[in-house]
């Protein structure tokens, strides 16, 4: 059987600046290989869930939350946001507004850079 690589299981969350939780019971699963489209209207939440996917929340953007979320079979509370960066990502409705670079090596030797590699590693690949 496939397990879902993010699993939502009665998730809510609240801002700590906020009344009232941003998100309700939402129960979500994604599988291998799917491709998603989150979709609705402005405040609706949508950031706010893929902060969650991400780890942003709630290490970034402290709050309360309740239910069970878990990306690769890890709570994300579990996890730091580096572990999950490297398992989850977004790409946002403006990709190019998403890039650094000129280039695709430019942007590799980025995403490298930030990661400390020795720079002749970032040239050899």
């Amino acid at each position: 059987m496939v397990e879902p690589v993010i699993d939502c299981q009665h998730v809510t969350f609240k801002y700590m600046a906020q009344a009232k939780p941003t998100l309700h019971d939402i129960n979500l699963k994604i599988y291998p290989g799917e491709k998603i489209l989150i979709a609705g209207a402005s405040g609706s939440g949508k950031t706010t869930l893929l902060r969650l996917f991400n780890g942003i929340i709630p290490q970034a953007y402290p709050g309360d939350i309740t239910g069970q979320l878990t990306v690769n079979g890890q709570n994300i509370l579990t996890q730091s946001i580096f572990d999950l960066s490297l398992q989850t990502g977004t790409v946002l409705q403006d990709t190019d507004a998403q890039f650094v670079g000129l280039t695709v090596a430019e942007d590799i030797a980025f995403a490298m850079e930030n990661d400390r590699q020795e720079v002749m590693t970032i040239k050899k690949r």
